[in-house]
């Protein structure tokens, strides 16, 4: 049996036994063993990956390890918000009477997660509360804040769903946030570089992983320039309301400097400069584990709707009224307006990418990967797509007769935004041109034939010199 499955078998199978060893670690040094607990989960999530041609009984035991240490750091979370830190003992014995009885009798129920959806959505869902909790725990824990809104508690249901989202937005937002969910991701995302054979794909997600600690997180948050981001091009990097209002100080330079960078970007690379790099979505959503979310794409109903390049009538409604109303929240953000006590457009992005993203995030089961490059919500990408789409970016073939004759069409089954209608185009046209793709390339690494390239401006400039050299 290969060492690499081997490996993993053994913690999958041992998982009781590390459970244990990171409640100890969390007795002396609570912070180190939440970033362990991260890692754990991740190397989890490869383990049942790499399972994922059989049922197996390793969803059940994840979803099990991750529902005990779902309560570990709950029980810290609420135990660090209401003071009465008495009670965390009283969780590490329940988790260590579980662990103890499931160390004595297994778990013998078996499935597959890639045909299971309910299965899948419940593994997302319990990875993403974990982090959340985590995440709240650590905020908590070094006074950041309190992550209840300014909306008060209950008293109205409005007030009561104001409140949820607030702390939900409140803790998603926050840099621990990215840390922890880039931490258990990041460990999956390592070994979906190595499965890469291809070398621009590997650079590709290395550039990806570096954006993501760099380019979000230490840039805005931790680095000698974190207050003078919002004065430079291409540091808005969810658009409009990422670091605040509109305002004149850094209209030029900022938003209207960031739009422009970016749009020359996306012309000349495609909207992968983007949607397959710097914007934290890719990171999230291209792990091994994340990236086979793509199987729901053909399965679920949702999914099945947005297969192929097509843009649907639905798809361009969802995509305008998200820019006519994005457009008028600038607007009344340049005016001094506010909502809620809040800026428009810093409201806006809040909900979208530290809200509905994340719901989208744990719904791929039933969305389908990369739904928020499929349903036209995110104006952001839009925007980069509508140009990248303008641009040199697409994808070629160096024989169009080998497409002919291929029987597996293994690039429309690798693109995990769904375009089904690649080898079509390959074959009438030679070349492939959609404005829902986003470049991540793994039609490029399982095309049988190697037939599949990459063609963007630095191809362009390779013609041209080639062109001056030839008539020279």
């Amino acid at each position: 049996m290969n060492v690499k499955v081997t490996i993993f078998h053994y913690i999958l199978d041992r998982s009781y036994i590390f459970l244990l060893f990171i409640l100890f670690i969390s007795l002396i040094f609570p912070i180190v063993s939440a970033f362990i607990s991260l890692i754990f989960v991740g190397l989890l999530f490869q383990g049942i990956y790499l399972r994922r041609q059989s049922s197996t009984n390793s969803p059940y035991i994840v979803l099990e390890i991750l529902s005990i240490l779902l309560l570990i750091y709950t029980v810290q979370f609420f135990a660090y918000l209401l003071k009465i830190t008495d009670i965390i003992p009283l969780s590490y014995s329940v988790v260590i009477f579980l662990s103890l009885y499931r160390l004595k009798r297994g778990i013998k129920k078996k499935t597959n997660y890639l045909q299971n959806s309910k299965i899948a959505f419940a593994l997302l869902l319990l990875a993403f509360l974990l982090s959340w909790f985590i995440s709240g725990f650590l905020d908590l824990s070094q006074g950041n804040f309190s992550v209840f809104g300014q909306f008060g508690y209950f008293s109205y249901p409005f007030l009561a769903f104001m409140n949820f989202i607030s702390a939900f937005a409140s803790v998603t937002a926050s840099p621990w946030f990215m840390i922890d969910m880039g931490i258990w991701l990041g460990v999956i995302g390592i070994f979906r570089i190595i499965e890469y054979n291809k070398i621009e794909n590997k650079i590709r997600y290395l550039l990806m992983m570096f954006a993501y600690a760099f380019y979000s997180i230490y840039l805005p948050t931790f680095s000698p320039i974190s207050s003078e981001v919002k004065y430079i091009p291409y540091m808005w990097f969810n658009g409009l309301g990422t670091y605040g209002p509109v305002k004149s100080s850094y209209l030029l330079d900022g938003i209207i400097g960031t739009f422009t960078v970016t749009a020359i970007l996306s012309f000349m690379f495609g909207s992968r400069q983007i949607c397959s790099v710097t914007c934290t979505a890719p990171y999230m959503l291209q792990g091994t584990f994340l990236n086979s979310m793509k199987n729901y794409n053909r399965s679920s109903k949702v999914g099945r709707k947005t297969l192929t390049s097509r843009i649907s009538s639905w798809y361009k409604w969802i995509m305008a009224i998200t820019w006519i109303s994005l457009l008028i929240l600038a607007i009344l953000s340049y005016l001094k307006f506010s909502i809620l006590g809040n800026d428009p457009t810093m409201l806006y992005t809040s909900l979208y990418f530290n809200v509905i993203w994340y719901f989208q995030f744990m719904l791929m089961p039933f969305l389908g990967n990369y739904a928020c490059v499929n349903n036209g919500i995110c104006a952001w990408g839009s925007f980069n797509q509508f140009f990248g789409y303008l641009g040199l970016f697409k994808l070629k073939v160096r024989d169009p007769k080998k497409c002919l004759t291929c029987k597996t069409v293994d690039c429309a089954y690798a693109c995990p935004v769904g375009l089904t209608d690649m080898r079509a185009s390959f074959i009438k046209k030679g070349e492939f041109k959609s404005f829902k793709c986003i470049g991540v390339g793994d039609c490029v690494e399982v095309c049988p034939y190697n037939n599949i390239t990459f063609y963007d401006a630095r191809s362009w400039i390779k013609e041209r010199l080639h062109s001056i050299n030839f008539n020279l």
